[in-house]
């Protein structure tokens, strides 16, 4: 039976005539009919009518067109379906009872309903518009990807085989974990959340709850926990008595005091903005530098040809400080010389401007180990203008000054 006029996509048609109809200008239904993979993904197609004459599609892929509706009520064998970045405002699953994996990613659905699929096991609708989600009707979902939606709740009770859950950027006052051993991945984060219980997830390798309003965070049954990330809340206390852990982000706390001793694996520690107070610390030759708690750096004032000049270096940690101690000696030993470098590239860019004015009053060091030399260039109508000549790691001046006004 001849079907090519179902399909009023040029570039569907197009496709399938080349791919499947043996260089056919006409598509029939033996051509498609036992089709159990399609993957159209990337192709620029605006509708998927005759759809429906694939009976045996297990798999879709019609992800990045330009859809803006989608009829699988046909095609019930569908066990696959990803259709991430397109247009969709509605998605119909009620006939496709074999689902088990459904990304509708980056659409802009206002609901789904999901009743009818009750062998899903993985699920990811992040980047749409809705508003409720319920997945009580989906025992056995294993991975549930939700975030950037606009969620006021979510309930998991009867969901305790999931293992990756992202339900961050939403607006989530509550979020109840009791039931989910098997949990290996959290992301919550950028909500509403003032309570988090994760003592029951004993297999958590990986807790993301930046961005919320916890004021306490126990992790002490989390004992396989790699990496967590609880930055940007009101914790005063953290306790790290974990042997697996390699990461911790926990800037923008309230956190006092820090202890590392028990995490022996920890290799990324981020803490800046709490009231740790770090060290002093001491580069031979140049001077003492002392933590500014409410930048989280490293300062230090020094005399230079006759003036003050103010030095910070950006970073968070006495480690860190480590790190760069050589830059900032090399840099001391070689002062006047990128001093008068610094002063030539102005010159040669302001010729007409009398560069003797000029006084060095910031020294930065930044944490990628580039070096910054500010000058102090007077009052305009904007602020106080500084220039900066900028060095490179290697040492070597970069040919653009930047411009900052105060």
């Amino acid at each position: 039976m001849n079907i090519t006029h179902d399909f009023i996509d040029e570039q569907f048609r197009s496709f399938l005539l080349e791919t499947y109809c043996g260089g056919r200008d006409s598509i029939q239904t033996s051509d498609v009919e036992g089709i159990v993979e399609l993957q159209i993904s990337h192709k620029d197609i605006a509708s998927l009518n005759g759809l429906e004459h694939f009976a045996s599609l297990e798999v879709l892929n019609c992800a990045y067109n330009k859809l803006t509706e989608l009829d699988i009520c046909s095609n019930t064998s569908l066990v696959d379906l990803e259709c991430n970045g397109n247009e969709l405002y509605a998605l119909n699953t009620s006939h496709n009872s074999a689902l088990k994996r459904l990304h509708c990613n980056s659409n802009a659905i206002l609901a789904l309903e999901l009743s009818a699929n009750a062998v899903l096991e993985s699920l990811d609708c992040g980047f749409n518009r809705i508003r409720n989600l319920d997945v009580s009707h989906n025992p056995m979902l294993t991975e549930l990807i939700c975030y950037w939606n606009i969620l006021s709740k979510l309930e998991l009770e009867r969901n305790p085989l999931l293992r990756h859950l992202q339900c961050g950027y939403n607006a989530l006052f509550t979020l109840e974990l009791d039931h989910h051993s098997m949990l290996e991945k959290l992301d919550c984060g950028s909500n509403h959340l003032i309570q988090l219980r994760v003592t029951n997830c004993e297999n958590l390798l990986e807790l993301r709850c930046n961005g919320n309003h916890l004021t306490e965070l126990d992790i002490s049954g989390n004992l396989r926990l790699k990496s967590l990330r609880c930055f940007q809340n009101h914790l005063s206390k953290l306790e790290l008595n974990h042997p697996e852990l390699v990461e911790v982000y926990c800037s923008d706390n309230k956190i006092a005091v820090l202890d590392t001793s028990e995490a022996p694996k920890l290799e990324r520690l981020d803490y800046a903005n709490n009231l740790i107070q770090e060290p002093d610390h001491t580069v031979k030759g140049f001077g003492t530098f002392t933590y500014d708690v409410s930048m989280s750096d490293y300062k230090l004032t020094l005399p230079f040809h006759g003036t003050d000049i103010h030095v910070t270096v950006a970073v968070r940690t006495k480690a860190e400080m480590k790190r760069l101690s050589p830059v900032i000696k090399k840099t001391w030993d070689n002062m006047a010389t990128m001093h008068d470098q610094a002063l030539t590239l102005i010159a040669n860019t302001h010729p007409d401007e009398d560069v003797s004015t000029l006084a060095l009053s910031e020294l930065v060091f930044e944490e990628l180990g580039t070096i910054r030399f500010g000058y102090d260039a007077g009052e305009t109508p904007a602020g106080q203008l500084f220039i900066y000549a900028v060095f490179r790691k290697t040492f070597q001046l970069d040919d653009t000054l930047v411009y900052e006004t105060y």
